[in-house]
């Protein structure tokens, strides 16, 4: 029942981690629809609603995916006092620490780059945000991996510890 419960988990973070990614690239895609007037280096574009909309709502699926692993996987410190940490629990913490890196990272590149949408039909000018949406939707599917690689670890750890 566990392995199944497991599988459910892992399935559960990875389309919510591949459904962030896929909104924060189709925002971006929908972001270049927008009129833009490009002098040197600085860029006045016209903000398009759907492209915030997109954003906004891929940021809050990475947030809640997020959420979903820590809280299922549970608490993988590395820090024992006793004993060394067994190599499972290990791969949790560098993988715990590298899951909230990469969603810190995402999740500002996709408010950031959903933000100057926001505004109602009145153009902006300054310097040009390209691709903050399209990295950050890249970055999902990178956070999809790390907490991925976590959850099982911090399980493989939990199981190891029971069996001592």
């Amino acid at each position: 029942m566990a392995r199944v419960e497991a599988a459910v988990v892992c399935l559960l973070i990875i389309a919510m981690d591949v459904v962030a990614g896929v909104l924060g690239l189709h925002a971006e895609k929908t972001q270049h629809q927008g009129r833009r007037l490009r002098i040197l280096f600085i860029e006045c574009r016209q903000p398009v609603r759907q492209a915030y909309e997109l954003g906004v709502a891929a940021a809050a699926v990475l947030a809640a995916s997020h959420a979903i692993a820590n809280v299922v996987g549970g608490c993988a410190c590395a820090c024992s006092r006793d004993r060394r940490p067994s190599p499972n629990r290990q791969m949790a913490s560098f993988a715990l620490v590298i899951s909230w890196i990469v969603m810190v990272v995402g999740l500002a590149l996709l408010i950031l780059g959903a933000l100057p949408n926001a505004k109602a039909k009145v153009a902006e000018c300054g310097l040009p945000r390209h691709r903050f949406l399209s990295i950050g939707g890249i970055l999902c599917f990178v956070h999809g991996i790390f907490c991925l690689v976590y959850y099982v670890s911090a399980n493989a750890a939990k199981r190891e510890e029971g069996r001592m």
